[in-house]
């Protein structure tokens, strides 16, 4: 696996964890180990831990609890022609707006001036529903963004300070950066940042069915139904099913493993049944790096021998 690494110069960091202790740490030359990276899109993975966490603490009540239950300004885009949206069909990518995510622009990925009187929170509701909820998955970072302005909503924190306070704070996480939109709220969609180490303890939590150091952080009925799919699943992942903000796929019969995927080769997967996780952080391009066939073949591929 080492060696594997280092022909791989796309790759930062990686650190492998098998059965209670990691197995594998391994930093390219010029990448510090507490150094936070960028991870895009496996922000989204971790808001939907902080969702279970909301629902642990009494801040949310359920996942069938409506967007305008929980948003009262998107009542005025609801068409009422159709079943109303649920904070479960916006976790599952099923909530039937239209939007085709290659129409990324700076607008989806930043702090944006161009969004009209409406601001970002009116384009995201104000777009035309394409199916009914559920109906269909369809890749929608502006959703999730939405999961970031609803929990703000439902908590009174921003979400990055909400993940300060209540999983990284217990996760020994103590350094991170999360990026904002133009109104001070945590983007949903991308934007938050760790060290590799750090990732890896998402993945822990996940694995210990929501449960660290004895402390419960997030119901097990949750994670259970996060890594299970609830949809298809499609771009940019081809070959996995979604669950609640995380991609589930099917290595062999009966061997899942979930996983939570950023542009780049960000990725942080977790297969149960060989008590296995691995955290890559790698350079922010196009350039293929091949992670996943890493993982299957020096990882998942060899649980019983050392990764080394």
């Amino acid at each position: 696996m080492e060696a594997a690494l280092k022909d791989t110069p796309g790759i930062r960091g990686c650190v492998v964890w098998r059965q209670g202790s990691i197995v594998l740490e391994h930093y390219r030359h010029d990448i510090e180990p507490h150094a936070l990276q960028p991870l895009n899109s496996i922000t989204k993975s971790a808001l939907g831990v902080l969702i279970g966490i909301a629902l642990q603490r009494g801040d949310i009540d359920h996942v069938d609890q409506t967007l305008t239950e929980l948003l009262p300004e998107a009542r005025a885009s609801e068409r009422r022609a159709l079943p109303p949206i649920r904070l479960g069909h916006l976790l599952t990518m099923t909530s039937g707006y239209e939007w085709d995510e290659r129409n990324v622009d700076a607008c989806l990925l930043h702090a944006c001036d161009h969004f009209g009187d409406g601001g970002r929170l009116g384009f995201i509701v104000g777009r035309p529903r394409a199916h009914p909820p559920g109906a269909r998955f369809e890749y929608d970072s502006h959703a999730a963004h939405l999961v970031s302005i609803l929990l703000t909503r439902a908590t009174g924190q921003s979400t990055d300070a909400y993940a300060r306070d209540h999983l990284f704070a217990p996760l020994g996480i103590a350094d991170s950066d999360w990026e904002k939109d133009e109104s001070g709220v945590a983007m949903g969609g991308r934007g938050l940042m760790l060290s590799t180490r750090d990732l890896l303890k998402i993945g822990q939590l996940m694995l210990q069915q929501g449960e660290w150091e004895g402390r419960r952080l997030l119901p097990a009925s949750y994670v259970q139904a996060s890594i299970r799919p609830h949809a298809a699943g499609g771009p940019p992942v081809g070959d996995a099913g979604y669950g609640y903000l995380w991609w589930v796929t099917e290595e062999a019969p009966g061997d899942d493993t979930f996983f939570a995927s950023g542009f780049g080769e960000q990725l942080l997967l977790v297969n149960p049944r060989r008590q296995l996780i691995a955290a890559f952080t790698s350079d922010n391009t196009k350039a293929n790096k091949h992670v996943r066939d890493l993982w299957r073949r020096h990882v998942a591929g060899s649980a019983t021998e050392s990764c080394r």
